[in-house]
């Protein structure tokens, strides 16, 4: 009873460690999530080109008669007060308005090819390089664009009609704001965007990716993406799947986005204008840095349509637009995609990211599997090697990856400091740097570690030591069953031993088997004979005779010249 009740003890700790080990998982620290996934999230820019003609511009005469008459009519009605500030501010607020219904076009004209641009972010999701980002990023909005192209054609004939009118207001005695003159440019750029003609419009897009040619300087260049599959821009499905040509580029993990909660934390990453395009910075190494923020999932809400987003309070901007929302462990759960605004700009916390699993509908529409790249599983084990203090390892992968994928800033800071690291402690590496590490006695996926694999979304060494702890409890429920099912429930009176049948012999082979743990090789050096192996029992003759006595024609034990059955087996003596 006791050894029974033991044993349930026993399994029941069993199966509790075996739950244990599937549930808990480890978070990612920030710095390795950043490290790990910068070389995966690129910038993405979209070009638009196209032969544009626009007019030049006269007023018409009416236009200073009906200013006039306008204001005058708001004082009366006590829209206004009528001093020369209030005057001459709902004047300018009436032109801003009102500038291109009195507009019209000299007859000169002037023709030129130009082209204008959009920043966003994407991520790549495949060795061969398709990616994901947002639908707007790479949608040609025409309305959007052709008010690009006059900001790009005419910005400085905005500008300098701006700087006139507000000059010829402080002349008058009045002091133009910021939001005036802003104003004032932006109608003037209207109106030629509305008047100018656009031809031959072609879209292109690159993705900046941190790769150049051996030996040069660390900088992005433009890498030619194709448009694959796109949704709709918000409230639609604002999803794009791009793809770069060529093989083996970092990649990024998608995750599951179902059980994501209110409270967990996220970061979001992605190249937002302030910080990438600002002339304060330097724009060649900011477009190879994207930037992390994080916070918490501060809700799920649902789009007009039915289908539902995540709000977060992480920081999102312009140029963030496609970047991916991680969770703790440095999987995508998440699209950044768009913010709140009000008058008087950004809302804070009112961020919204579209969940994975829309651009993983996106991918399988067009066939698309996402997985790692032999570039980040190098990378990762490389990290691990780091960060375990095999220096010299870490060197020489690196290495490899430099050469094979040069140029990624994340690759050489970490090469730098390994290097560092390496010639402070060299003793603390064992495989010297200029040589492979020897492989290892453990069988292991080739340039992947315990951490880098997954089996079934559970880290693959939780998931051998949980296989592990449920075979043990399989087998002994079995011999605990076994045991309840040799033992007898009554002791029945056999008679005289005369009279008692012969013992049944035992069965050649084993019901159950139990695995048994691998033994261990002896050392090389060492020399041992070897064991001698055991003789068949069916070779053995019945009627040989070793030291004068017969021998057991079953078992082959040795047996005394009055035995009438064997000893050891029970079997019947011929």
């Amino acid at each position: 009873m006791k050894k029974q009740l033991l044993s349930l003890i026993l399994v029941f700790l069993l199966a509790f460690m075996l739950l244990s080990a599937v549930v808990t998982a480890e978070p990612m620290d920030t710095r390795t999530l950043a490290t790990i996934n910068k070389p995966g999230v690129v910038l993405v820019y979209t070009t638009w080109t196209a032969d544009v003609t626009w007019y030049e511009f006269a007023f018409d005469d009416s236009l200073e008669a009906d200013l006039s008459a306008e204001i005058e009519r708001m004082i009366a009605q006590g829209e206004i007060g009528s001093s020369d500030e209030e005057v001459y501010r709902a004047m300018v607020w009436l032109l801003i308005n009102y500038l291109e219904y009195y507009a019209f076009t000299t007859g000169n004209v002037q023709t030129e090819n130009l082209s204008s641009g959009a920043v966003g972010t994407g991520f790549i999701v495949t060795p061969d390089g398709y990616m994901v980002t947002n639908a707007h990023v790479v949608a040609t909005d025409e309305d959007a664009t052709y008010r690009s192209f006059a900001w790009t054609a005419l910005e400085d004939y905005a500008v300098e009609a701006t700087d006139s009118f507000m000059a010829e207001m402080r002349r008058a005695g009045y002091q133009m704001s910021q939001e005036e003159w802003d104003g004032m440019a932006n109608a003037w750029l209207n109106l030629f965007a509305q008047s100018m003609e656009v031809q031959n419009l072609q879209t292109s897009y690159q993705a900046f990716i941190g790769n150049v040619v051996p030996g040069s300087d660390i900088s992005a260049k433009g890498e030619r993406i194709e448009l694959r599959k796109i949704g709709e821009p918000i409230p639609g499905k604002d999803i794009a799947i791009m793809k770069l040509d060529g093989s083996n580029f970092p990649t990024v993990t998608l995750g599951d986005d179902s059980n994501i909660r209110t409270g967990d934390q996220v970061y979001a990453m992605g190249f937002p204008a302030s910080a990438t395009l600002t002339e304060a910075l330097n724009i060649t190494h900011s477009i190879q840095e994207p930037t992390l923020t994080q916070g918490i999932i501060s809700a799920r809400k649902e789009m007009s349509d039915g289908w539902s987003v995540f709000q977060t309070d992480a920081d999102i901007h312009g140029g963030n637009s496609g970047g991916p929302l991680f969770n703790n462990e440095g999987e995508v759960i998440g699209i950044n995609t768009f913010g709140m605004v009000d008058e008087d700009g950004s809302v804070s916390g009112m961020n919204f990211a579209i969940p994975v699993s829309v651009a993983k509908e996106f991918l399988n529409e067009i066939n698309v599997t996402p997985g790692e790249s032999k570039f980040t599983t190098d990378f990762k084990r490389a990290l691990n090697l780091f960060e375990g203090g095999d220096y010299a390892a870490a060197i020489e992968l690196l290495r490899n990856i430099n050469d094979t994928s040069p140029g990624f800033p994340v690759v050489q800071e970490l090469l730098a400091d390994a290097r560092e690291a390496y010639d402070a402690n060299p003793i603390a590496s064992t495989v010297p740097a200029e040589v492979d590490p020897e492989p290892s006695t453990e069988p292991v996926v080739p340039g992947v570690t315990d951490e880098d694999n997954r089996i079934l979304g559970i880290p693959s060494t939780t998931f051998y030591v949980g296989l592990g702890a449920l075979i043990l409890i399989i087998v002994l429920v079995i011999l605990l069953l076994l045991g309840r099912r040799s033992k007898p429930t009554q002791t029945i009176d056999q008679g005289p031993p005369s009279q008692q049948r012969p013992a049944q012999p035992p069965p050649t082979s084993q019901q159950y088997a139990v695995p048994v743990p691998p033994v261990a090789s002896p050392p090389p050096d060492e020399v041992r004979a070897p064991e001698a192996v055991a003789e068949p029992l069916s070779t053995i003759n019945e009627m040989d005779v070793k030291d004068g006595a017969k021998l057991c024609q079953q078992c082959g034990s040795a047996l005394s010249e009055d035995s009438k059955f064997c000893r050891e087996c029970g079997a019947p003596v011929s």
